[in-house]
Parts: C-alpha cells; sequence; structure tokens
C-alpha cells in the first residue's frame, strides 16, 4: 500500500470489524482512500471510505457543506473533494488496516487512482487526525469501533513478528502431529518405573 492511493477491501475485513462490534454498512467496492502510515506502527495504515456524490441528494449534500464550516468536530466528518470524479471522503468512517484486508487496488482507466492534489491531501489529513484524536478521548465512539480494530490489527502483526515459523499444512504433516499427541498421551498413561 502507499500512501494517498485508492484501495478496495476485502470482505473478511468488513466481517472483522463486525466480529469485533462494529458497523460498516457498505460492501460496494467502493474505493477507500489510503491516508497516512501510522507514525508509530509501521504497516498499520489509516484508511477513509469514499464514495460518489452523484446518488446523493442535494439536501445531503449542503448539509455536509454546512458541517464542513462549522468550528465543532462535525466539520472533519466529511470531506468533498474531487479524485477522478466529485468525491465525498466519509472521514469519521475511517478505520486502520493493513495490507491482508486490501482486495486490490483501485483502477480507474487503466491506472491505479491516486491523491495527487497536496491541498486536498493536507485538508483530509488535517481531519482524519481530528478524528483520531477525539477518537483517542472518547474510544471506540465512532460506529466502526476504531479503537478496538487498532487493537485487534496491532495484535495480529504482533503475532505474526514474534511466532515461530508455521509450518505448512500438508496431509502428511497433520499425520506427524497426529502421531506425537498419540505417542505423548501413552507417555503419560503409562505407570513411572
Amino acid at each position: 500500500m502507499i500512501e494517498n492511493g485508492f484501495y478496495k477491501i476485502s470482505e473478511e475485513f468488513i466481517d472483522l470489524i463486525h466480529q469485533l462490534g462494529g458497523k460498516y454498512t457498505d460492501r460496494k467496492e467502493r474505493p477507500v482512500f489510503c491516508c497516512i502510515e501510522d507514525v508509530k506502527i509501521k504497516k498499520l495504515y489509516w484508511a477513509i471510505p469514499t464514495s460518489d456524490l452523484a446518488h446523493r441528494p442535494p439536501a445531503q449534500i449542503e448539509k455536509i457543506k454546512l458541517w464542513n464550516e462549522e468550528k465543532s468536530i462535525r466539520s472533519a466528518y466529511y470531506h468533498i473533494g474531487y479524485t477522478n470524479r466529485p468525491a465525498l471522503y466519509r472521514i469519521s468512517n475511517c478505520f486502520p488496516i493493513t495490507e491482508k484486508y486490501i482486495s486490490g487496488e483501485y483502477v480507474s482507466q487503466g491506472i491505479h487512482l491516486i491523491l495527487r492534489n497536496p491541498r486536498e491531501i493536507k485538508i483530509i489529513q488535517k481531519k482524519l487526525h481530528r478524528i483520531l484524536f477525539d477518537e483517542s478521548l472518547h474510544p471506540n465512539k465512532y460506529e466502526q469501533h476504531i479503537t478496538q480494530l487498532c487493537e485487534y490489527l496491532v495484535s495480529e502483526m504482533e503475532c505474526l513478528l514474534t511466532s515461530p515459523m508455521k509450518k505448512e499444512a500438508t496431509p502428511f504433516n497433520d499425520l506427524l502431529i497426529q502421531r506425537n499427541k498419540e505417542i505423548h498421551k501413552k507417555q503419560d498413561m503409562e505407570p513411572e518405573r
């Protein structure tokens, strides 16, 4: 993954959010914006779901524009920007993610879509930092349970780094493991001499 690139998330990730008690209702293959890599945790990225503005009613767009002008946290919930078309960045729906849960690059006209406008990037990052700060004060405030999801992904990454290399699961390996268990079980049952 690269910062400012757009990606598709896997169904497995959406299921994970639900398993951890969070909500993520969009199962369409809409792009998520890979905003930044975490400063402290390498290979952990912060992603923002996006959607097309075309299907949104004008009243909803006006409401979002009003929120963007407020001085409250609501001004960080959304950003109306432009990718390959007008887009809504749903920043309050942000989440941490690792490459394991990316199903592929989001491609537009045969090219991986990457946001290149520095002004847009700066605005989106600033809003993301506000949401993450709010989340640090109020863990799991947002419906996707950001804190819980982050803790899970970090522990998953730590397990991969600290666990010994897993043996390939093959019928032969499975047979050896089963045989080993049987031998140890017999030894435990035999009386000491």
